[in-house]
């Protein structure tokens, strides 16, 4: 069993940037590279000709400890080794936040230029050659065993899964999304009845009265820190606009009531996200039907413009409902792809997705978020590792049995 405190040098040589390795001396590069030719005794797992297998470090006593440890007190890393022409890298890295980089050098093709203060590794490496190489050996000799005592013992909080949003719900009630599905789901129905609006040309004017709806919605139903509903009366839609939007300001330099006068508008300040109600995660994006094929199925006649509103983050779920409800209420029609994913999260018939470093981002046809595993009771624990489906660790597969 390897102990955290002979490996401790090298487990604290951890970076916030996963892109900035330490690049080792070379008393340290030849041990690594030694690590790396053992591990060539398996098959690749991916580019850069990887490896990677599991292994166990002894935590130190709970007083000292700055990760969570399995029920025997140890920590699990996964040890990968990697290399693309004669660039050579280790990594050491427990699936979460924590991410050890050994380098040959900055980058492909560059000099080496060893880390004066952190490259002599040379030590703890040799602890972890000889562990390595042990690991190897019984991989060589039973995978089987090797893949199944991964399978039985790695901790949940490090692998990925999914599990029906109903059963989350159910086991984890806090994790339900909206606390009023039924009124979502009636919002979403009333807003798929109206017809799109549409507009023969659109003009800063335009664009910003629309704006200025979903603008209030966001900001004064907010479920954190929510502005006063009055928070925007007896101010103009222009008002807002130059205050709330991140390219408000810049409309002074543009006609307000000419097609000309947004699309330049648009064109300059696009790359900063002018278009987004809540900057970078909502959008509020004119779309014009130019005829293409794609756009057929569109219920806009060609050359009228029309709105999409749309969005990735998850934690903005509520702040769209919001806005799509401000909408309805001005009977302004929009078009949304994210309204079904919307609905399946509200009746609950969606998957949530489990992932040690959660992707904000992350949705699809089936998924609708991504989560860590919850941390929750012993009561429920059992119930909620049943109810998730667990993706199978990839297996190591040695290339020439003993």
């Amino acid at each position: 069993m390897l102990e955290y405190n002979d490996l401790k040098y090298l487990m604290e040589l951890d970076r916030s940037d996963p892109f900035d390795g330490i690049i080792i001396d070379d008393a340290s590069l030849s041990v690594m590279l030694r690590i790396e030719q053992t591990m060539q005794r398996l098959h690749p797992m991916g580019d850069d000709d990887i490896r990677w297998i599991w292994i166990e470090i002894k935590a130190p006593d709970k007083l000292y400890r700055t990760e969570d440890a399995d029920p025997n007190g140890n920590y699990w890393y996964e040890l990968s080794t990697a290399h693309y022409k004669d660039f050579h890298y280790m990594v050491l890295c427990n699936r979460r936040w924590r991410q050890i980089a050994l380098q040959s050098a900055k980058h492909i093709g560059a000099d080496r230029k060893p880390d004066p203060v952190y490259g002599n590794v040379e030590k703890p490496l040799l602890l972890l050659e000889k562990f390595v190489t042990a690991m190897v050996d019984w991989i060589c000799e039973d995978a089987e065993g090797y893949n199944a005592y991964v399978e039985h013992h790695l901790p949940y909080s490090k692998r990925h899964g999914r599990i029906r949003r109903a059963d989350l719900n159910r086991i984890c009630p806090k994790y339900r999304t909206f606390e009023s599905p039924e009124h979502v789901m009636s919002i979403l129905k009333k807003m798929k009845s109206f017809p799109l609006w549409t507009a023969e040309k659109m003009t800063l004017r335009t664009y910003m009265h629309i704006w200025r709806i979903a603008y209030d919605a966001y900001s004064t139903k907010d479920s954190f820190e929510p502005n006063k509903p009055s928070a925007y009366y007896g101010q103009t839609d222009e008002e807002v606009f130059k205050n709330h939007n991140s390219k408000g300001r810049e409309i002074e330099n543009y006609d307000l009531d000419t097609e000309e006068g947004y699309l330049d508008w648009d064109k300059e300040n696009s790359l900063y996200h002018c278009n987004d109600v809540a900057y970078a995660r909502i959008h509020l994006i004119p779309r014009k039907n130019e005829g293409y094929i794609l756009e057929r199925k569109i219920p806009v006649p060609e050359g009228m413009w029309y709105f999409e509103l749309n969005f990735s983050v998850y934690g903005y779920s509520q702040d769209v409902i919001n806005i799509f409800e401000a909408l309805s209420d001005a009977r302004i029609g929009v078009r949304s792809h994210s309204a079904k994913r919307l609905y399946k999260i509200a009746s609950e018939t969606d998957w949530v997705s489990i992932s040690p470093v959660p992707n904000k981002y992350t949705h699809d046809d089936e998924i609708g978020n991504e989560i860590s595993l919850p941390c929750i009771d012993d009561d429920v624990s059992e119930e909620l590792i049943a109810a998730i489906e667990w993706e199978p660790e990839q297996e190591v597969k040695p290339i020439n049995r003993k």
